[in-house]
């Protein structure tokens, strides 16, 4: 009875909708060395795909600054076992990087007029 129930509600997606789906690691972001985040260029291009999926539109600025909040949170080492052997400088180098794509963020959607609690996630998360 209750698998009935799941299964009318799970939505089965095409092959298509699989492939829209907006992912930063494997498909648009190529996974550099061992699988997961544990190299500077995957930072880098996850942040410049979370960017461009908000600039086209496809993931609303609150999303954007989530998931740029979690992003600079895997940056220490206290986070994220697998950036153990990476130096401190690039690591910081990488957080300025984030930090400006959210300023970049917060002021363009300052100027598009959305309102203020669209900005307020990253300062929470970051808090």
């Amino acid at each position: 009875m209750v698998h009935e129930y799941i299964k009318d509600r799970i939505k089965e997606l095409s092959k298509e909708e699989k492939e829209k789906r907006y992912k930063y690691l494997g498909k648009e972001v190529i996974d550099v060395g061992d699988p997961g985040l544990d190299s500077i260029p995957e930072f880098y291009g996850i942040a410049n795909a979370i960017w461009r999926d908000w600039k086209n539109g496809e993931i609303s600025t609150r999303t954007a600054l989530g998931r740029l909040a979690l992003l600079k949170l895997l940056t220490y080492k206290s986070k994220n076992k697998k950036i153990q052997d990476i130096p401190e400088e690039e690591l910081e180098e990488v957080r300025k990087f984030i930090d400006y794509v959210i300023q970049v963020i917060k002021n363009e959607s300052r100027r598009k007029g959305e309102p203020e609690e669209e900005r307020q996630v990253e300062e929470k998360a970051s808090s």
